[in-house]
């Protein structure tokens, strides 16, 4: 039943990063919102190829467990620094909490991998 709960976890979170990664280079919401928050374009385009490659880890991770384990974290950190953004930002609480699920979904996601 965990093996089910990391593949279909670890399927919607890899599709998920894939899609927001790949907007980083050129949406009207993220180059907005990284103008907004005094951060370069190209800062803007490396998270992209961040998440991107958190998105496939996390995609091969369903045929590879070590990928699986590696993919978690990863995305996990990506994930602070959205909240760290929001802190400096002096953002309201909701938005800096943003992150939070999908932080936990991807530590979910190595840590069933881990111990099955």
């Amino acid at each position: 039943m965990l093996h089910i709960v990391a593949i279909v976890l670890g399927a919607i979170l890899g599709i998920a990063y894939v899609i927001v990664g790949f907007m980083k280079f050129g949406g009207k919401e993220p180059v907005e919102s990284f103008k907004h928050y005094g951060y370069s374009d190209g800062f803007r385009i490396l998270v992209g190829i961040l998440e991107i490659l958190g998105g496939v880890w996390m995609i091969i991770g369903i045929w590879s467990q070590w990928v699986a384990i590696l993919a978690g974290p990863w995305i996990a950190v990506i994930m602070v620094g959205a909240m760290i953004t929001q802190i400096r930002a002096k953002n309201e609480v909701k938005e800096i909490m943003l992150p939070v699920p999908f932080l936990i979904l991807a530590l979910a996601v190595s840590v069933i991998n881990l111990v099955m």
